[in-house]
């Protein structure tokens, strides 16, 4: 069970790494005059990965897990309207959205940390939690957004967040697989 978790987590690593890495360079490199385009792709996608989500509840078992990620889905859905709609209100959205990624995957990070990677023997584990800690740190500052009057200025500090974060989603794939040191516990040694 803890291996099966572990793939899970290590699949959702990667894909987190690899999409926040392209996202930052995005923001990075995005000129102004593309802003409101890249806003409204945003939006389309988090409609899409929402839908995506409600339809993989249908045919799934009906778990609390399950009914946790369809209401999370269903807000995401719901964002993503409202970016839609609200697209005029573009830096308004930007902070918000990319806020609330960022306070997500620091809270998925300080889970990890203290689920998974505390377990792996691994030194310096426990960077993973102030790690998360300056994620959310940044999530809460970009949500707020002191720079509201600047959309080249807050585009270049979400883009480096978001490497920022594609380097924490590495970090976290790194420190969450155990060593195997010879000792597995009951529950390992019996799914094997």
């Amino acid at each position: 069970m803890l291996f099966q978790s572990l793939d899970k987590l290590k699949r959702q690593s990667i894909l987190a790494a690899i999409l926040m890495m392209a996202l930052g360079v995005v923001m990075l490199i995005c000129p102004e005059s593309y802003v409101n385009t890249l806003v409204v792709t945003v939006g389309y996608g988090m409609i899409i990965f929402a839908i995506v989500e409600m339809l993989e509840f249908i045919v799934s078992k009906k778990a609390l897990i399950h009914y946790i990620t369809f209401t999370i889905a269903l807000f995401i859905a719901i964002l993503g309207v409202f970016i839609l709609i609200y697209n005029q209100d573009l830096l308004k959205a930007l902070g918000w959205l990319f806020g609330f990624v960022l306070v997500q995957d620091g809270l998925f990070t300080l889970l990890n940390a203290l689920l998974f990677a505390r377990r792996s023997n691994r030194k310096g584990w426990w960077m993973l939690i102030v790690f998360a800690i300056v994620l959310m740190t940044l999530g809460i500052l970009i949500f707020l957004n002191p720079w509201w009057d600047s959309p080249t200025l807050l585009m270049k500090i979400i883009g480096g967040a978001l490497l920022f974060s594609a380097f924490v989603s590495t970090l976290r794939f790194i420190w969450v697989w155990p060593f195997n040191n010879g000792k597995e516990s009951a529950e390992d040694a019996s799914e094997r």
